[in-house]
């Protein structure tokens, strides 16, 4: 009996660690386009509303949970209907690798679907919670991952349904976090495309049209080189003028245009599959240093 007591929790913290493990395998690929970004905005919101510390952390540590369900529900939904395009594109995800069973996923996927929405309602952002399970289930069940507008939809919308959640996690939201949110969305949207160019070969196999292929890959990066290279205009007047003139406004202004300019001298200049990945994880990077900067540029 003494056994049987003394390795219950050591059994439940095994289990609990192997789950947190298999998420992450699951996730790692997607984190710099949610956990990290909607967490730094979480902690701009936190310094908006001048929290106390202690309260800071708790509603940053909440938020950071809540957005590693958040891309768990679309990473599992996304690589269980995907098995075999990623065996092409991505094989090193675990469905591919055999880290993880489709049979094990499915479980995963059913358990996580009734937790996200629960815990979003336990932190007042279940309305954000719906409207995202809403976008994986057309994403994934309903075809919008097989056009591209579907899939340029899916990442702006995606956008609205994660950053006022991170907000409202913290505070209400104000009309200078909603101009964030509606340019970074429509950002997004426009230049999304960018990662499908790495994927050709696998889109191709299971007969997706994404824009790369439907307008060609020439003509896509035409398009993707112009709104980059339009971007520290934008991110200039929408996102950093309303916050002042400051040293650390001029010198964010700068980084990010900057950055902007890289990548769209990436996506005329540097092609195929290595390249344009490392090209699409500039970008992940450029949104999420985007929503760092919002930390002390939304105060």
């Amino acid at each position: 009996m003494t056994t049987l007591t003394t390795s219950a929790p050591a059994t439940v913290a095994h289990t609990i660690w192997r789950e947190v493990r298999v998420s992450w395998l699951f996730i790692r690929v997607d984190r710099w386009a949610t956990v990290f970004p909607a967490t730094c905005f979480v902690m701009a919101a936190a310094s908006h509303a001048r929290l106390a510390p202690g309260e800071a952390v708790a509603v940053v540590a909440a938020g950071a949970l809540y957005f590693w369900l958040f891309v768990y529900e679309h990473s599992l939904a996304n690589q269980i209907v995907g098995v075999e395009e990623d065996r092409v594109n991505k094989p090193a995800r675990p469905l591919v690798t055999g880290q993880s069973s489709v049979r094990g996923a499915r479980l995963r996927l059913a358990a996580v679907r009734i937790l996200f929405p629960l815990y979003g309602y336990c932190l007042g952002v279940l309305e954000w919670a719906l409207l995202w399970q809403l976008l994986s289930l057309l994403h994934n069940g309903y075809g919008w991952s097989r056009h591209w507008l579907g899939r340029n939809l899916y990442v702006g919308i995606g956008i609205v349904a994660q950053l006022p959640a991170a907000w409202e996690i913290a505070t209400g939201l104000t009309p200078y976090a909603w101009r964030w949110i509606a340019t970074l969305a429509i950002t997004a949207s426009l230049l999304i495309s960018v990662q499908d160019l790495r994927d050709m070969a696998g889109d191709r196999a299971v007969h997706r049209s994404t824009m790369p292929i439907v307008l060609g890959e020439r003509r896509t990066r035409i398009l993707l080189c112009v709104g980059f290279a339009v971007g520290p205009a934008a991110i200039h007047h929408f996102l950093m003028a309303p916050a002042g003139t400051h040293w650390w406004t001029v010198a964010t202004d700068v980084l990010l245009g900057g950055w902007s300019l890289l990548l769209a001298a990436r996506v005329a200049l540097l092609r195929g599959p290595e390249n344009d990945q490392r090209t699409y994880r500039l970008v992940e990077q450029w949104y999420t240093f985007a929503l760092a900067a919002s930390i002390y540029t939304l105060r």
